[in-house]
């Protein structure tokens, strides 16, 4: 399938996809905002330079810290772009010197009948003004943005999506969530009219085929997380939250090998038992089996907590546990990073008598009884207990 751009005769040819969706963050790095596939009709041809517009709101030289330009390692059958595995360009210069700048490679490209993948990557100042809801792109305007010894088809416009620059992509008590004031935002996650189709790989139907117009899986259903790595299930997630998308790499600790933890993922030690209680399990066969890692949204809202609750931890979980008789320590409505609250929420102490149950995600979560979990002697995410949330251990 021949994309926008793309021409049917002629020397050289320019296809151009948009990739990047949605928001940024300042400091954000390997931003992909197009991906370009270039060929020649016929023998080879030296590509020397490009031109790019910066389309956005914002102004570039100080928005956009770095432009680089990157070649696809595997060929145009491999259309993932990775910082390490993809061959960078050098060129001069290195960012926007204006709005419109042409880009010089140190060493001319060859481009032949074969189609040759590139991707033009951003890196975001991390000074950037994220006020107002400025914007962000990267635009070829037409064919002579693309310098070379041969003649380049016709086109107009080949750009990026325009993107939002936020103080954080989801929201925190400083910053209230940015969904309410930029729909823009909505597509780094939801894809109208072109979601993905899950039905045949996850053996879905109805609604669940398309999970909610989600530009990638993320499922909570026992028929697919017990058959499938993390990795799958919580893809939506993990696009971001790699170590690419966001500073904050929760993919890593997830698949960690190291033998010192002993449930990444917040995994799961035995089956199942409860079919009711907060998000149990939907669906055949009803249970989570042993090993199961965590789907991020049983603890997280995505859309961030309305009460301001600590690392966007769900309301709906607080609300839960308050009507199962859990005292908040603050008493102030939401979930904090004091007191153990983002453990204690969902894990009962032995020694509640206000609460008599806290079944999550298909568990009762009643804590053995010992000094240290009735009196909170170490803090519960201390290295020398259990740990970070996504990298347990099983404590002293």
């Amino acid at each position: 399938m021949l994309m926008a751009g793309m021409a049917l005769a002629g020397t050289i040819s320019v296809g151009s996809e948009p990739v990047k969706r949605g928001s940024v963050t300042p400091g954000m790095d390997n931003v992909v905002m197009q991906r370009l596939v270039l060929r020649t009709d016929a023998g080879t041809a030296q590509w020397t330079a490009i031109k790019l517009d910066e389309f956005g709101t914002s102004d570039a030289t100080p928005t956009i810290e770095a432009v680089s330009i990157y070649k696809e390692t595997n060929g145009v059958g491999d259309i993932q772009f990775s910082g390490s595995a993809d061959t960078l360009l050098p060129a001069t210069p290195g960012t926007f010197s204006s709005d419109e700048t042409a880009f010089t490679f140190n060493s001319a490209q060859t481009l032949s009948e074969t189609p040759q993948t590139f991707y033009i990557v951003y890196k975001i100042n991390p000074l950037a003004n994220t006020s107002g809801g400025q914007t962000i792109g990267s635009r070829i305007a037409n064919e002579t943005y693309i310098s070379t010894d041969g003649t380049v088809e016709t086109f107009t416009n080949l750009q990026s999506r325009e993107i939002t620059l936020v103080a954080t992509p989801h929201g925190t008590s400083a910053n209230p969530s940015p969904f309410s004031s930029s729909t823009n935002l909505c597509q780094t996650c939801h894809a109208v009219h072109l979601a993905p189709d899950f039905g045949p790989e996850f053996n879905l139907s109805g609604s669940d085929r398309t999970r909610r117009i989600l530009t990638q899986p993320y499922f909570e259903s026992p028929s697919v997380i017990n058959y499938y790595p993390s990795d799958t299930y919580n893809a939506l997630c993990f696009s971001c939250h790699d170590g690419t998308g966001s500073s904050i790499d929760i993919k890593t600790k997830y698949n960690s090998t190291d033998p010192d933890i002993e449930y990444p993922g917040h995994q799961t030690a035995h089956e199942s038992t409860q079919t009711t209680g907060y998000k149990p399990p939907a669906g055949d066969p009803n249970k989570y089996l042993v090993g199961v890692k965590m789907p991020c949204m049983v603890c997280h809202d995505v859309h961030t907590s309305t009460t301001k609750s600590h690392k966007m931890l769900a309301d709906n979980l607080y609300d839960y546990a308050i009507g199962q008789g859990w005292e908040d320590p603050n008493a102030n409505g939401r979930i904090d990073a004091t007191d153990d609250e983002m453990c204690v929420v969902c894990h009962r102490r032995s020694n509640e008598t206000t609460r008599t149950a806290s079944i999550v995600f298909g568990y009762d979560l009643l804590l053995p009884s010992n000094t240290d979990h009735e009196d909170g002697v170490v803090s519960c995410n201390d290295a020398a207990c259990h740990g970070d949330p996504h990298e347990v251990n099983s404590g002293m």
